[in-house]
């Protein structure tokens, strides 16, 4: 079944990742025939009222040639006019675009690459003159161990990583969490020890075409969980954000969603990292105006205001996601919207409310946090990905 003469097919992969929702509601709202695809049968896009068809596709990680090939055959049975990655299964469909009988909301592999290898993204920075924390990479656990000798207050985390999942320090609340014995540097997924920065966290998100910024949204975490993500969130002013996802998108000629997070220090803004892809700010912007900027339709930028607050109320209700006193968590509960909540949209909170159980049984018996078994199955921590040298799959 085809959509109907004019009306743009896209297809929306990771329906598990929160702001995977974000999008299809907005892409909804200009019009589109939104499809969604998840490894995850139970992802709560797939079952927004906003999506046309829902999709089970192979998991991008265990599986990226498989899952790219069900991404195509999505494209060629459904008519899709543009694939929207929403998590790291970008640099999968980047990586193997080839493939894909569409256009891919995304960059070339190699830009997306540079960008989320941290290693590589602290030179990039250096190069077009933003700041950033004092950088040593380690390739061993020797070197890391090198690296952190002597270092008043440092930060250490791969190269590959995101949301704080994984994280080394001598300073902050953090302090001692891991030891130089857990942490396995790699040439493929190196380390990156940084000088402590001392300042507020904050980030951004954008949504960018060929190195322009159609979409912006500077925003904080107001309530984070103890593995540095955010559970709670509010946009704020520009703080320089703007300046920075500019340098950065017009240097590498960026297309796709990407967001940052920075530190804001007394003497400006210090660069963290990047994520090229979307994140939770997509859920503040209007949804035509993030439709309209992934779609090509914006005409020139747009900039979320101030004073907005969204939260994952299933977050905080989780015994096994720590955030804050119990006082704290009922107010948030009561004061400030769920990301999720729509009264037109309702199956998305409730799925992803649900399916916590999911994540937290599957992180008991893996033996590792809720957060990495969320990611671990669409997301890329560098390794090298298979040649795709047989065609007999490809388009």
């Amino acid at each position: 079944m085809s959509a109907p003469a004019g009306r743009l097919a896209v297809l929306v992969t990771s329906g598990r990742f929160q702001p995977a929702t974000a999008l299809v509601r907005a892409l909804h709202e200009i019009g589109a025939r939104v499809d969604v695809a998840d490894s995850y049968e139970l992802s709560p896009a797939l079952h927004s009222h906003r999506a046309d068809r829902a999709h089970v596709t192979a998991p991008p990680a265990s599986e990226p040639l498989r899952f790219v090939d069900d991404v195509a055959r999505i494209v060629r049975d459904r008519d899709i006019d543009l694939v929207v990655p929403s998590f790291e299964e970008t640099f999968f469909l980047a990586r193997y675009a080839h493939r894909i009988p569409a256009p891919v909301f995304t960059s070339p592999f190699a830009t997306v690459a540079e960008l989320h290898d941290k290693s590589r993204f602290v030179p990039l920075c250096e190069r077009i003159g933003l700041p950033v924390p004092a950088t040593v990479v380690a390739r061993s656990q020797d070197e890391l161990a090198a690296a952190v000798a002597g270092r008043e207050a440092f930060v250490a985390r791969p190269a590959f990583s995101r949301g704080g999942l994984v994280y080394l320090t001598n300073h902050g609340p953090r302090a001692g969490e891991s030891r130089i014995e857990d942490c396995l540097p790699t040439p493929d997924n190196p380390w990156l020890v940084q000088d402590y920065v001392e300042g507020d966290d904050a980030c951004s998100f954008s949504v960018a075409r060929e190195g322009e910024i159609l979409l912006h949204c500077p925003y904080e975490p107001t309530i984070a969980a103890e593995g540095g993500w955010s559970i709670q969130f509010a946009t704020i002013d520009d703080f320089g954000s703007l300046e920075a996802a500019s340098r950065v998108a017009e240097a590498t000629r960026f297309t796709g969603c990407i967001g940052f997070d920075y530190r804001r220090t007394r003497e400006g803004v210090v660069m963290i990292e990047a994520n090229p892809r979307s994140s939770a700010g997509a859920f503040f912007a209007p949804g035509a105006w993030l439709a309209e900027a992934i779609t090509g339709l914006a005409c020139g930028l747009r900039v979320v205001p101030a004073g907005l607050r969204r939260q994952y109320d299933a977050y905080l209700l989780d015994p096994h996601i720590p955030s804050g006193p119990p006082a704290a968590i009922i107010h948030a509960l009561l004061t400030t919207p769920d990301a999720f909540f729509d009264p037109r949209d309702v199956m998305p909170s409730l799925y992803f409310l649900t399916s916590r159980r999911h994540w937290s049984r599957a992180a008991r018996d893996e033996h590792v946090s809720v957060g990495r078994a969320f990611v671990d199955d669409m997301s890329w921590d560098g390794s090298p990905m298979p040649d795709d040298a047989d065609e007999k799959g490809a388009c």
